[in-house]
């Protein structure tokens, strides 16, 4: 049995137990740290406050990068122009010699001619030289005049050239000589 000095109806002692936590509370803390170190270290890494300043900065930085390719694509094709031109100017010069105005047949075909990557000009698909020609052809007041004097008047016979026989006689014999010829 028990002792009744010692038995006292009070109910064993029970271990005290720590106040009720709130979990929901204690994530949501732990949450706040790690967001604020990763802030932190964002900070430290890329020098923006969030991802959205982030984005947002990479997205200005990419606005300024197609402006700059804008640019430069730009100035190529402007470069691109003016090469064409020269290359257009150049071989229509040098295949305009038998014009008389060089520079008129080159004002009047460079609308026509192409030049393509390798610097070839071409103009309705055939070389310069072939359409410079053509153009001399059917426009025959753009070339130069060919082969006589060019006043109209017909040419002067050359003097035939004298021989050994014809120079050993005396004038009066060349002219007996060319009435028996029949001249």
């Amino acid at each position: 049995m028990a002792d009744p000095a010692t038995d006292t109806n009070t109910p064993p002692a029970t271990p005290t137990s720590p106040p009720p936590v709130d979990v929901q509370a204690e994530i949501q803390k732990a949450l706040a740290a790690e967001r604020a170190a990763f802030k932190k270290q964002l900070k430290e890494t890329t020098g923006h406050e969030s991802f959205e300043a982030l984005q947002q900065a990479q997205l200005k930085e990419q606005g300024k990068l197609q402006e700059l390719a804008d640019a430069k694509a730009l100035e190529a094709q402007t470069f691109k122009g003016k090469f064409e031109q020269t290359q257009i100017k150049a071989a229509l010069l040098s295949a305009s010699a038998e014009a008389l105005d060089p520079a008129t047949v080159s004002d009047l075909l460079a609308g026509k001619a192409a030049c393509d990557e390798a610097g070839n000009v071409t103009i309705g698909g055939k070389p310069v030289a072939e359409a410079v020609a053509q153009l001399l052809k059917d426009k025959p007041f753009l070339a130069k005049p060919q082969g006589g004097t060019g006043s109209g008047a017909p040419q002067q016979p050359q003097p035939p050239a004298k021989t050994d026989e014809a120079a050993a006689l005396s004038p009066q014999q060349r002219l007996i000589a060319a009435r028996q010829k029949g001249k």
